[in-house]
């Protein structure tokens, strides 16, 4: 995921971005903190890697050899889907549906594309949800 939204490029000049990511994914089932601090550390790693990466300028050379603007939005929403990697290996349980709807409430879209994927809910809620997901353009 890393490769295909900042190029083999940015990875090769910040190899140290690829370790953060795993090391907070792999503390995910291992702490107790909220999903939101988890999110926060890859969202920093993922701006410092930038940063550093593109001497500031926060211009990438993806693989396609196009040059983008990495934004702030950007970021964020890549680290949202980077701690999505996390969900799969959640049970389908009611402590983790209402973790990720509190995680939701909190502007997480990937929370709420997990919630419409694999959780049981009513229709009403439901809709809500990929409303929300829709007009954001974040059903993919």
């Amino acid at each position: 995921m890393l490769r295909m939204a900042l190029g083999d490029a940015l990875l090769e000049r910040c190899p140290e971005l690829v370790y953060a990511v795993n090391q907070s994914l792999v503390r995910f089932m291992r702490t107790d903190a909220a999903l939101s601090t988890l999110l926060a550390q890859i969202d920093s790693a993922v701006f410092n890697a930038v940063f550093t990466g593109s001497q500031g300028t926060m211009v990438v050379a993806l693989n396609s050899g196009r040059r983008v603007r990495i934004t702030s939005a950007f970021i964020h929403d890549l680290a949202d889907r980077l701690l999505a990697l996390s969900y799969e290996s959640l049970p389908v349980s009611a402590s983790v549906r209402d973790a990720l709807c509190d995680f939701s409430r909190e502007g997480s879209f990937a929370a709420m594309r997990e919630l419409v994927r694999r959780f049981p809910m009513d229709e009403t809620d439901r809709a809500y949800y990929v409303q929300v997901l829709t007009e954001n353009g974040q059903l993919s």
